[in-house]
């Protein structure tokens, strides 16, 4: 039995991760700004998602905490008294403006604080893992290499939550965690529901921009709506319960390559995951060139969609291509998946 700490618990990956760990028969502290009930709650049903006993909640010991305090205002001499993993899931994930100064308390001050508890308090033999995204690769062309990142101006970014998590994870590299080897980056995809049954308890990012399709598709039903797309555009699409094996694999693994792309080998291309959705509902999504807009200006319902999606639209303008190696890499996901996952 191994002992973890796990931050953000009451957060999809997290929720799924402690689910995975009490299954396996580890023990977890969660802390979460969120009362017990809540996080057991959620664990809970992330370990249904799993098909696994969501009874086992009842065995995750939950602690309160803030990532505003340096102590992260629990009693580190308690959440550190065994050697662990530290996992730090916690984040702000918003897409909206002017939220700036909120995802620097939270993404880049909060994760600073993190690194400095754990510093602290951890015990020898102690490991850190840091649950980033690699869309922290911001707009810049060329591969995203799997190598701690330098600063880039927020101009570089398609909002303030990517180019947080890239300032969150250029402090990190400057901290001492990186000279004792103890620590590990997990850059995720998008994370989606389980592979087995579609199954989500997320409403962020891909469900997002389904929920406002499936608005306007249901009342207006028969429209057409094109989005301006990149010709290569693909979304790393990735399940849940996938992403949650391969972070245990690489953390219980050597840390001798710090920094690594949880995401799939072989993306979904826009075009399918728009053929996807139209299958599933009364509405045609169509991937089309700057150009093309141009020539034939949005009419007022596209317009309208394309305004309601614009924080998920900007992520279809782009081609990805991260470097990923197969021990990190989810599954890929299948047509069969993917119909589940709309469905």
């Amino acid at each position: 039995m191994a002992d973890h700490v796990v931050d953000g618990a009451n957060g999809f990956v997290a929720s799924h991760l402690i689910g995975a760990l009490v299954a396996r028969g580890d023990s977890v502290i969660a802390l979460a700004r969120a009362s017990g009930e809540v996080v057991r709650r959620k664990v809970s049903d992330a370990l249904v998602t799993l098909d696994l006993d969501p009874d086992l909640a009842g065995k995750v010991e939950v602690r309160g905490f803030s990532l505003a305090e340096s102590d992260l205002g629990t009693s580190p001499s308690e959440v550190f008294a065994e050697p662990c993993t530290y996992w730090h899931s916690a984040a702000l994930i918003t897409f909206f403006p002017r939220r700036e100064a909120e995802l620097h308390a939270v993404n880049v001050v909060g994760s600073a604080n993190t690194a400095a508890a754990f510093t602290r308090y951890a015990k020898s033999g102690s490991r850190y893992v840091h649950v980033g995204t690699a869309y922290q690769h911001g707009t810049a062309q060329g591969k995203a290499l799997e190598q701690w990142p330098d600063y880039s101006h927020p101009s570089e970014f398609r909002n303030d939550y990517e180019h947080s998590k890239r300032v969150a994870e250029v402090s990190l590299s400057h901290t001492g965690l990186t000279r004792t080897g103890a620590v590990l980056v997990t850059r995720l995809g998008v994370v989606v529901g389980h592979s087995a049954t579609g199954r989500a308890l997320s409403d962020l990012g891909i469900y997002d921009f389904l929920r406002v399709i499936a608005l306007f598709a249901r009342r207006t039903p028969g429209e057409r709506v094109r989005f301006v797309c990149h010709p290569g555009a693909a979304l790393h699409l990735a399940p849940v319960d996938g992403t949650v094996d391969r972070m245990l694999a690489l953390a219980d693994g050597p840390l001798d390559r710090p920094v690594r792309h949880l995401v799939p080998s072989t993306a979904v291309p826009v075009a399918d995951l728009f053929a996807a959705i139209s299958a599933h509902l009364p509405i045609e999504l169509v991937a089309v060139s700057a150009a093309d807009v141009e020539a034939e200006p949005f009419g007022r319902f596209e317009a309208i969609v394309n305004m309601r999606c614009k924080f998920t639209s900007p992520y279809l303008r782009y081609e990805y291509d991260f470097e990923s190696h197969e021990d990190a890499a989810p599954p890929p996901v299948t047509p069969r998946i993917l119909d589940l996952l709309i469905s």
